[in-house]
């Protein structure tokens, strides 16, 4: 596996002590900020490199894993921290526990709104999928498309088999709505291809415990009540889920990565 196939370069310094790794499912279109925008307000003397997803099929975590992991050990380049957003905090737990094992130097793990991936996590994103429908599809069929996907979360919340049918539910549902729309064919595999990838994505980190490495890690936490470890306080988790040290920032979940005290912050961090 090529460095470029898995991770994309964000920041590069021949000063720097290392690199740093980044994991997040970035998307064009979206609507969070982005790592991009985290190490726009870092100034110089940073390596950082984003991760880029594997390409479609069924992939279960050590999939994920090995096409990150591997070109990184081959090419035998020190990292020196290891980050993630939301469900990439998952996964960048799962990274520094393997990267540990052959460097010398323990690198660093410090995650944002670190959050576990969950049943109701592909729902909240099949829900958002379905809203973003509200062009093409009439508030009655949203409802509905939104009722099945409950029905099908009920019959079986694992996973792996919601992913599965939660994809194909979309595709039933969208791939008529869309064409009427007008959109061509190669526009519409495009936008089911990003929502399958995401729900791999998702679907996977679900497969990970990720709590050993969290209890060791620096989490900064939004002021958003619904997300990260707020949201896993919220929902009865709070005993469960720890970390070595938590930061408090008054900012937007979906902003926090574009907010300057924040790199600021993260940077001061950094071994």
């Amino acid at each position: 596996m090529s460095i470029s196939a898995a991770w994309k370069t964000l920041a590069e310094s021949e000063n720097s002590a290392g690199i740093i790794l980044a994991v997040d499912f970035d998307t064009t279109g979206r609507p969070e900020a982005r790592f991009s925008d985290l190490v726009a307000h870092m100034g110089p003397g940073h390596t950082v490199w984003e991760s880029v997803p594997p390409p479609g099929g069924t992939l279960g975590p050590d999939d994920y894993i090995e096409h990150w992991a591997a070109p990184i050990e081959a090419g035998r380049r020190p990292v020196r921290a290891l980050t993630g957003f939301c469900a990439g905090a998952v996964y960048a737990a799962a990274l520094a526990e393997r990267i540990r094992a052959v460097q010398d130097t323990e690198p660093r793990l410090i995650l944002f709104d670190p959050e576990l991936s969950t049943a109701q996590t592909l729902m909240w994103q099949y829900h958002k999928v379905m809203g973003f429908m509200s062009a093409v599809l009439s508030a009655d069929e949203i409802a509905e498309a939104r009722a099945a996907g409950q029905r099908l979360h009920d019959r079986d919340p694992e996973v792996g088999a919601l992913k599965d049918a939660l994809i194909a539910l979309a595709r039933e549902t969208g791939e008529p709505a869309l064409t009427k729309a007008g959109l061509d064919e190669a526009r519409r595999e495009e936008l089911f291809e990003v929502f399958e990838s995401f729900l791999g994505y998702l679907a996977a980190a679900g497969r990970i415990d990720p709590l050993p490495e969290w209890r060791k890690a620096i989490a900064f936490s939004s002021a958003s009540p619904l997300s990260g470890l707020n949201a896993m306080r919220a929902s009865g988790l709070g005993g469960e889920v720890t970390v070595a040290e938590e930061i408090g920032i008054d900012v937007d979940h979906g902003t926090m990565l574009a907010h300057a005290g924040l790199a600021a912050s993260f940077t001061a961090l950094l071994p």
